[in-house]
């Protein structure tokens, strides 16, 4: 009695000290949880106003550009005008005869053009076309030469004037004579000059920028108020009653707060931008914030779903060695668990391979470079045409498409057999959102798509298997009755007339059922299986001696069997089943290459611990479309074939833990690969 308290107050005491320890355990794992995921919040935050603050870095690079871009163009436009009234100030009193000047107009290009003497009055004019009146553009200029005339400090000007018709813009440049006793006036149609200008303004640079997604607005704001902006947002504050805009007009960096337009909130940002056209004034970059709220609950949810699974498992693991364990299984038990979680992260790791906008592989991980069995250094910054396996992972044909992603299947066959790949491709950007390249998720199922055609291939033969019994029993009963009755015949029966063609039938009956009864064996083979025996057999020798028994079948078919067998290549399994798998696959062999001069190989080497088997023909080859069915029992193309032979083999090479794998094509023959484990 006092030791079972003792192990009762002693396992009571351990519970004690593990509880506490649990409650400070899931105290700090959900204390953790949460400064993680506050952490995850502000660096998303803090690359969201990065990301914001190189786009209005950019935007306020390219405007200050747009306005250069804008005042080159005007200077371009007055020096061509300016070399035109340089020509004509060459005459001598400027006495143009109008068609003179009408000629002019038509050879540079220009509409009309007026020379008005010091006292305003019009001394000489011409125009190129019927459709343009000199007393309207007289009216429309006259203020205009009066303005120019009067100011002293200036002698030339480029003005856009709208006549009285809808879309009649036109180009007035006025200059005057360096002698300043006449005013030249060229007038040009401006539908050319004003598109161009409204194509490098800020406003289209603007609209441009804004259509990207996720960006809400952009807006150029001054004190006097709003100068353009990408759309209506509603009624917005001057800069001087929003102390934030205040202080981001007197920064000489760019500012960020949160704020709520309409019904979502969004992450604006600022930056002081000042010219000559518009004065000093502010860039504002209006960011939605909904896809930032999608990134960081998602992230949120796994956090809270990994913090619980984590406790759940320390719990249980707690409680379990409390009871059972000392302190030192705690630690084993702890690396058990977390190899174990290794494990099942390694085994549903998928390919990942990117490429770059050149094509050129950027970045490939190990289970991408094991299942294409290519080393890294001979992987990476090649050119993705230039690889052997390009199609398997169809960059080229996903890049034609503009889709944003796109799912594939593929297959590939190498000497290891047929691999099946589920591909996931999407295109990649850079911080600009300019095509970068594309990543693909590469999903190897091979192994799935083994393990249902041996589901399939079990759940048939366990469907035969109680029939396999009956029919077997009910047939070989009757078989030996017509065994032993042919025999009794043969020796008892025989006729004095037409003995031979009694011979001839009894044999016959004799033959067919031994060859029924050869058929009912295999059948029970193959619906029961063998029992594994785990006797070391010579693999070398048995393949030698079996060959050596089928040199009499390959006679009478014509055929030729050549063998190049590695000797002292052992294994443990059935003798007698290593036997029927060769026995099986050869006749497969001789029987396709009837009446063709056949020439069956077989091989047999050793190779990563495991014995590598070939039997090729040069027979004409297996129809692609039922390369998956010729394992199957009972389907065969042969109209005396039975359909058991490939499925025993097939079912044999499962007992042996190996593989088989098909390689079959009209040119080259038929080859079974088999690849079987040395234990």
């Amino acid at each position: 009695m006092p030791s079972g308290n003792s192990n009762l107050n002693h396992s009571i005491g351990r519970v004690k000290f593990i509880l506490p320890l649990l409650i400070l355990l899931a105290i700090l794992l959900f204390v953790m949880t949460y400064l993680g995921i506050q952490k995850s919040h502000s660096d998303s935050l803090l690359l969201l106003r990065r990301q914001g603050g190189a786009l209005i870095e950019s935007l306020v690079l390219s405007a200050d550009n747009a306005i250069k871009a804008n005042s080159f163009f005007d200077l371009l436009i007055q020096e061509k005008y300016s070399d035109l009234v340089a020509f004509l100030e060459t005459r001598p009193d400027f006495d143009f005869a109008s068609e003179e000047l009408a000629d002019f107009s038509l050879g540079y290009g220009v509409d009309a053009i007026l020379i008005f003497d010091d006292s305003l009055n019009l001394k000489a004019s011409g125009v190129r076309g019927i459709f343009i009146q000199i007393d309207d553009v007289y009216d429309l200029i006259y203020p205009v030469v009066q303005e120019l005339v009067d100011d002293s400090t200036n002698f030339s000007e480029l003005r856009t004037i709208s006549g009285d018709l809808p879309g009649d813009i036109s180009i007035y440049y006025l200059e005057q004579t360096s002698d300043h006793e006449h005013v030249i006036v060229l007038v040009s149609d401006a539908l050319f000059f004003s598109e161009a200008k409204k194509n490098i303004g800020i406003g289209f640079l603007v609209q441009n920028i804004a259509r990207e997604v996720g960006i809400e607005y952009i807006i150029f704001q001054t004190n006097e108020g709003i100068i353009f902006s990408s759309k209506k947002i509603g009624p917005i504050p001057k800069i001087e009653n929003d102390p934030f805009l205040q202080s981001a007009l007197d920064s000489d960096t760019t500012v960020s707060r949160r704020h709520n337009l309409a019904d979502h909130e969004i992450l604006e940002l600022v930056k002081p931008f000042s010219s000559l056209e518009f004065g000093d004034g502010i860039f504002r970059l209006g960011i939605s914030l909904e896809k930032y709220h999608e990134i960081v609950a998602g992230f949120d949810r796994q956090m809270i779903i990994l913090s619980i699974v984590i406790f759940s498992v320390l719990v249980l693991v707690g409680l379990y060695l409390s009871s059972k364990q000392k302190r030192k299984y705690l630690d084993r038990s702890f690396k058990e668990v977390k190899s174990l979680s290794e494990k099942v992260f390694d085994s549903i790791n998928s390919g990942l391979v990117i490429i770059r906008k050149d094509k050129t592989v950027e970045l490939a991980n190990r289970q991408f470079l094991n299942d294409f069995k290519i080393e890294e250094q001979k992987l990476l910054d090649n050119n993705w045409q230039d690889l052997i396996f390009k199609e398997i992972v169809p960059f080229e044909e996903f890049l034609l498409t503009s889709e944003a992603s796109g799912e594939y299947k593929t297959e590939q066959s190498d000497l290891s057999g047929k691999k099946y790949f589920l591909i996931n491709i999407a295109r990649l950007y850079d911080y600009k959102n300019q095509p970068a390249g594309a990543v693909a998720v590469v999903y190897n199922y091979t192994r799935l798509k083994e393990l249902e055609n041996v589901a399939n291939r079990k759940e048939r033969l366990s469907e035969l298997g109680d029939l396999a019994a009956g029919v077997a029993h009910e047939i070989r009963n009757p078989l030996n009755g017509i065994s032993i009755a042919a025999q009794r015949l043969m020796a008892e029966f025989e006729p004095k007339s037409n003995s031979e063609e009694f011979q001839l039938f009894t044999n016959q009956i004799k033959s067919e059922a031994g060859r029924l009864n050869d058929i009912v064996t295999r059948f029970l083979s193959l619906a029961r299986g063998q029992v594994k025996k785990e006797d070391r057999i010579d693999l070398s020798k048995t393949i030698t001696d079996t060959l050596q028994f089928l040199k009499l079948d390959s006679e009478k078919s014509g055929a030729i069997i050549e063998s190049e067998i590695e000797s002292d290549i052992t294994l443990s399994g059935s003798q007698d089943r290593v036997k029927q798998m060769i026995i099986n696959l050869v006749r497969n062999s001789l029987e396709a290459c009837q009446n063709i001069n056949g020439k069956i190989s077989v091989s047999l080497v050793s190779s990563d611990n495991s014995a590598v088997l070939s039997v090729k023909d040069n027979g004409p080859g297996i129809p692609e479309d039922i390369h998956e069915k010729i394992f199957i029992p009972y389907f065969t193309t042969r109209e005396t074939g039975t359909g058991l032979g490939l499925a025993i083999v097939h079912q044999i090479v499962e007992e042996f833990g190996g593989q088989i794998n098909l390689k079959s094509s009209p040119v080259d023959g038929t080859e079974f690969l088999i690849r079987l484990p040395q234990k």
